[in-house]
């Protein structure tokens, strides 16, 4: 084509015709640029469908790891309650608000009560589109937005979390000198009832309770917030 083109400027050159020759060399430009605007017109929507599926990929993935989270937020709101609702209990008792308590019930509610919560989020599409520098397909800006800004949404929440599990850690650390844990599992219970009543009237033991029905009831706030948005 460039050839032929060419050949028609050498013969009008030949020819001594130099004001076609000007007219044909700018029709020809012309038809260049145009040529190239098609190509880039085209480049350009190959991308953006590009982009496009990519776009659908990651929403899906996002939706896929959302639904996953949820189910996850749910399992560690369950388990963080009956921590905080166990030593609750405890403190009710100390504060008469119970008639009563047996004693399988107080080493019940004492063993649940050192439990602890870590909410395992699942961000495999998030990494993905974060690690790639592919956020920008993304169009809506709530999404994008909402990938964007996922771990610094999540710092409070791993932040308590430690909280929670270092007084995990330190309230078991306290059974572990003052009850029989090693009769877990077996017939014979950790404590007595002179055992329950001395622990009742230890301010360290009463402390450490309250704080691990302070941390998880905490954790399920943050946790609730990011289950409602």
């Amino acid at each position: 084509m460039i050839k032929f083109f060419s050949k028609i400027r050498y013969s009008l050159i030949e020819q001594n015709k130099s004001g076609k020759y000007f007219k044909y060399a700018i029709g020809e430009i012309i038809l260049v640029v145009i040529g190239v605007l098609i190509a880039l017109s085209i480049n350009n929507w190959n991308e953006n469908r590009k982009n496009s599926i990519k776009e659908i990929q990651f929403l899906e993935g996002f939706k896929n790891d959302l639904m996953a989270n949820k189910t996850e937020l749910n399992r560690v709101i369950r388990k963080a309650e009956i921590t905080s609702n166990s030593s609750d209990s405890i403190l009710k008792l100390k504060r008469r608000e119970l008639d009563s308590l047996g004693i399988k019930s107080f080493v019940r509610f004492m063993m649940d009560a050192a439990g602890f919560a870590v909410c395992q989020t699942q961000e495999g599409t998030i990494q993905g589109i974060m690690g790639s520098g592919n956020l920008d397909v993304i169009l809506n800006d709530s999404i994008r937005l909402a990938i964007g800004s996922w771990q610094a949404n999540l710092k409070d929440v791993i932040e308590w979390e430690e909280l929670d599990k270092n007084s995990s850690a330190i309230y078991n650390e306290y059974l572990e000198n003052h009850v029989k844990l090693y009769t877990k599992g077996q017939e014979e219970l950790p404590l007595d009832e002179f055992k329950m009543s001395m622990l009742l009237n230890d301010n360290l033991f009463l402390n450490r309770i309250a704080t691990q029905k302070r941390f998880p009831k905490i954790l399920n706030d943050l946790y609730r917030k990011k289950l409602l948005n």
